[in-house]
C-alpha cells in the first residue's frame, strides 16, 4: 500500500538504473548506489552512516566511471532503513547529462 502511494506522487515512472552518486550535504557527502532514476528524482540504496532526513536539501553529483560528474540539486522526500528517495528541483534526463 505505502508503494502504491508513493508511486502515485512521483511525476514519472522510475527506471531501475545501475550507476554512482555522491551525495553532499553541507559539508557532508557520502558515495551511494543509485537504485532507480526518473525525470523528477531518484533513488539510492542508503549509504552507512548515513545522517539524513527527509526535507535536507543535497547535491547530487552522478557518475558512471573516470571522467565528469553531472551536478543536481535535489530534496530528500522520503528515507527508509534502506533507501533514499530524492525529488530534483528541475527535470531531469534519464540518466542525467551535463547541461
Amino acid at each position: 500500500m505505502e508503494d502504491a502511494l508513493l508511486k502515485e506522487r512521483r511525476a514519472g515512472d522510475r527506471v531501475p538504473f545501475a550507476m554512482r552518486v555522491m551525495v553532499i550535504c553541507d559539508a557532508l557527502a557520502w558515495a551511494a548506489d543509485v537504485l532507480d532514476l526518473s525525470e523528477g528524482g531518484c533513488g539510492i540504496f542508503r549509504p552507512p552512516g548515513c545522517l539524513l532526513r527527509e526535507g535536507n536539501v543535497a547535491q547530487l553529483f552522478f557518475f558512471q566511471g573516470p571522467g565528469p560528474a553531472v551536478p543536481v540539486s535535489a530534496r530528500i522526500a522520503r528515507i527508509t532503513e534502506r533507501h533514499i528517495g530524492f525529488e530534483y528541483h528541475e527535470p531531469q534526463n534519464v540518466p542525467p547529462t551535463p547541461p
